[in-house]
């Protein structure tokens, strides 16, 4: 359990987010949108962007429920976590997941509808995306802050480029990796319950 000086420390830090929060979801919107307008002007290569997951389902397919989720937590933590890791060059590798991630996304979203219908989307996605998705933005929010520290030490303004990465992997560790893995159980156990209640697949 957090004691109440942990709890301040990271709503502090969260605050300090913020501005990044904001960049990263405008990113990742924007992205989306970009892939959900692509595949309607060039479908098949907008398609082969989706290539990534249908390799990860054929990878699935022989596996547990209790092996997919620890394969989906592990990747998507993986992930997140080289986006923080990495975030202080120059924050290039969290806008660059970002933007495929969203790109990613708005194609995937497109293409179901057409092939499945909205509903079948939202029961889709909405379960463990809305746990998922801001861990995403969250976790790239702190690559972005690091990567500004970069730019400071580059300008010559005052900056702490080693603390800042220390509290943004606590925060990882402590606050956004449990999140990550309750979205890999919800998405594994709940979201084909809610899909099949749905639409019966």
């Amino acid at each position: 359990m957090f004691n109440e000086d942990s709890r301040t420390t990271f709503r502090a830090y969260f605050r300090e987010l913020k501005p990044y929060i904001i960049a990263s979801t405008t990113l990742f919107v924007l992205a989306m949108i970009a892939g959900y307008i692509a595949y309607g002007l060039i479908p098949e290569f907008s398609a082969d962007s989706l290539s990534g997951l249908e390799e990860i389902a054929e990878m699935l397919q022989n596996l547990s429920a209790f092996e997919i989720m620890l394969f989906i937590f592990f990747n998507n933590a993986t992930k997140m976590f080289a986006a923080i890791l990495l975030g202080p060059i120059f924050g290039l590798v969290p806008i660059a997941f970002l933007l495929l991630n969203g790109f990613v996304l708005g194609v995937f979203v497109h293409l179901q509808i057409i092939e499945n219908g909205a509903l079948f989307i939202i029961a889709g996605l909405t379960p463990h995306g809305i746990i998922e998705i801001p861990m995403l933005l969250i976790s790239s929010a702190i690559g972005l802050k690091l990567g500004h520290e970069t730019f400071k030490i580059i300008l010559g303004k005052p900056s702490n480029l080693k603390d800042e990465l220390i509290k943004g992997v606590q925060f990882f560790l402590y606050i956004l990796l449990p999140l990550i893995f309750l979205a890999a159980v919800i998405e594994t156990f709940i979201t084909p319950l809610v899909i099949y209640l749905v639409s019966g697949v």
